[in-house]
């Protein structure tokens, strides 16, 4: 990946110091802000037909809570992904994948956006990274894609990776100060009003729906027509952001998992998610680099802690949904 201190055109690097001074100012949860502020900054600096922003659930799923085709948002959700598409090769060589490097066949292979009748002629996919005990690793990946030909130069590739890493640093201060807020009291007297609880989600729900209730039933009751034009994009804008929320939650721990991961070691952590995603000790052990019976050894350690027997109660304490 290109490194930080280079250098951008005079427009590009205004197009990016403003993109870097929105991402520090957006509310912390506001996530689809956060992902459209992206996809729209590249859109000043190169043409850009669809975008989504993805993240990996485990070894088969694609949480995706951005997506925008064309001139219209679709909906956030998720989808399945194979050993050898596109997303496997970013999850295995953690580098930027450029259409040019192979005339778009490993693009093609995978799920399609946009105009169905046309296929993408350019297009950039880049590694969202994230630190772990043995240093970065693919958390999801952001693309962006166009039917103009020769579209992205090293310039945009260059800007596009350094939104990637700007993101990925604004959702980990995120998560840090969460982390911070959550220590303030004992377990035993922790809200249960928590993202990864049941009341929890419950409540965002409500509390979505009765926003919109509030504008719809507002607007229809506007003898203005542009007032409630107004309204009703407002109420838009809730829909997309709900659906933004909703389809992380298949990214986030329940609250009774993430209690329980501050019992483990930074090591043990990154073994239970890996036991969550469904590897056996012989893949952790390929892939982190370690023996086998070492893996064993923390993945006991694990399910002590945790107090169950099966790896498939790790998954389930630590998967909300």
């Amino acid at each position: 990946m290109t490194a930080e201190g280079a250098r951008f055109s005079l427009a590009v690097a205004r197009a990016l110091e403003t993109a870097d001074f929105s991402i520090r100012h957006v509310a912390p949860g506001n996530h689809r802000k956060l992902y459209n502020l992206v996809r729209v900054t590249m859109s000043t600096i190169a043409p850009v037909d669809s975008f989504y922003l993805a993240f990996l659930r485990d070894e088969h799923m694609l949480v995706i809570p951005y997506l925008y085709d064309g001139h219209e948002r679709e909906h956030a959700g998720f989808q399945t992904y194979g050993p050898n598409g596109l997303t496997a090769w970013i999850k295995k060589n953690a580098r930027t994948y450029r259409y040019g490097s192979d005339g778009g066949r490993l693009l093609h292979r995978g799920h399609t956006f946009g105009d169905h009748e046309r296929l993408s002629r350019d297009a950039v996919v880049v590694p969202l990274l994230e630190s772990s005990p043995d240093g970065q690793r693919v958390a999801g990946l952001a693309s962006m894609l166009t039917y103009q030909p020769d579209a992205y130069g090293d310039e945009a590739v260059r800007a596009f990776e350094w939104l990637a890493r700007r993101t990925m640093r604004a959702l980990a201060r995120e998560r840090e100060d969460a982390h911070e807020l959550a220590g303030l009291a004992s377990g035993a007297s922790r809200t249960v009003l928590t993202h990864g609880s049941v009341p929890g989600v419950v409540e965002m729900v409500s509390h979505a729906l009765n926003a919109m209730t509030v504008r719809i039933t507002a607007a229809l009751h506007r003898p203005d027509g542009d007032a409630a034009v107004r309204a009703l994009r407002e109420v838009l804008e809730q829909c997309e952001q709900l659906q933004t929320d909703i389809a992380e939650l298949l990214l986030a721990p329940t609250t009774e998992g993430g209690d329980l991961l501050t019992t483990l070691t930074p090591r043990e952590r990154e073994i239970a998610g890996l036991v969550a995603d469904g590897l056996t000790n012989e893949q952790i052990a390929a892939r982190l680099v370690i023996s086998e019976k070492t893996t064993k050894t923390h993945v006991t350690r694990i399910l002590r802690k945790f107090g169950v027997r099966q790896r498939s109660a790790v998954a389930a304490k630590l998967r909300p949904f």
